[in-house]
């Protein structure tokens, strides 16, 4: 009797490891950059109950510039930053694997002024978000190609940016325009509009990915099954956010706790001005698009080596698991 009871315990507890095995390969932790709209289709997923519907244990923390570094250490599945991000930890011999684009380069490269500055040669401190993401980038740019001379100014939190122009920090700012819009509505004026492209300087090559998911390439190969179904659970949120009335939308996002200090009026106005740029090619990053955007990117990451096969798209980018998902690249 007791043989078969400790059986029994041992058969149960195998059991059980195997179960916890099973649910842990199908959880799925984001670490976003930012509580900011530019980044809402990660947190939609949650929130509209896609994700749990496609049968993946998916939650969004908000760690703001900690989630380039807490991925790479494990306490977390995908950085939910600029694709650049990516590369940062490749030269410390660390592999990351880019899979999915949340949004065009495009929607990083507004910039905004204080009324006494009439061009971007005015500038005399820009406030973006910090080196390796696509904002610090389009800023770089902006300061290589455009005259600029301005010192840049690094902030860890994208919802700081506006504030740090408004209380006299910095006369100029670049962040999507989500980010941009309540101080247009304080008294700030667009210098740049990549919606409008006689405002942009010349040979900024924007045209590719900003925001995106990525994460290190074992621990995204241990969980392909989890990672395909956050592939089918942002389809879903690609096709509600295009049918959805954007006040509706708004309404979605604020249900996020990290949401949860904000308006829904005013995020539904920054739905407005993100949605043109939100899922390029409903996130299917092309290998055509990758040498412009490494051209993009070096801007910000000067080490950037187009030659150096650690930065190439066989190495830094998997879209595998897109198409596992849905088959065939989009044409």
């Amino acid at each position: 009797m007791k043989h078969l009871t400790r059986a029994i315990a041992l058969l149960c507890l195998t059991a059980a490891s195997t179960l916890a095995l099973s649910q842990n390969a199908d959880k799925l932790v984001a670490l976003s950059a930012g509580n900011t709209t530019p980044l809402a289709p990660i947190y939609l997923a949650e929130t509209l109950g896609y994700a749990k519907q496609e049968g993946l244990d998916y939650s969004v923390k908000t760690v703001f510039a900690n989630s380039l570094n807490l991925v790479v250490a494990g306490e977390g599945d995908f950085s939910v930053i600029g694709i650049s991000s990516a590369l940062v930890p490749v030269r410390e011999g660390k592999e990351t694997s880019i899979v999915y684009a949340i949004s065009s380069g495009l929607a990083t490269g507004f910039m905004v002024a204080s009324q006494k500055v009439k061009t971007v040669a005015d500038c005399t401190r820009v406030s973006t978000s910090r080196a390796g993401s696509a904002v610090f980038s389009s800023a770089m740019a902006y300061k290589t190609t455009g005259g600029g001379k301005f010192t840049i100014l690094e902030l860890g939190d994208a919802n700081q940016i506006v504030p740090s122009v408004l209380s006299g920090g910095s006369d100029c700012a670049v962040s999507a325009m989500a980010v941009l819009q309540p101080g247009l509505e304080q008294g700030l004026h667009l210098l740049i509009d990549p919606r409008n492209p006689s405002t942009v300087p010349p040979n900024t090559v924007q045209g590719t990915y900003g925001s995106g998911l990525w994460g290190m390439k074992d621990n995204l190969q241990k969980k392909r099954v989890a990672v395909e179904k956050l592939m089918r659970a942002l389809k879903r949120v690609e096709e509600y956010i295009k049918k959805t009335p954007v006040d509706q939308v708004a309404a979605e996002i604020v249900k996020h706790p990290d949401f949860k200090t904000y308006k829904p009026a005013d995020i539904a106005k920054q739905v407005e001005a993100e949605k043109l740029f939100w899922f390029p090619d409903s996130g299917f990053v092309r290998q055509s698009n990758w040498n412009g955007a490494l051209t993009y990117y070096k801007y910000g990451l000067p080490f950037i080596d187009h030659g150096n096969k650690l930065y190439s798209y066989e190495s830094r980018v998997d879209m595998s698991y897109w198409t596992a998902a849905f088959g065939q690249a989009p044409r």
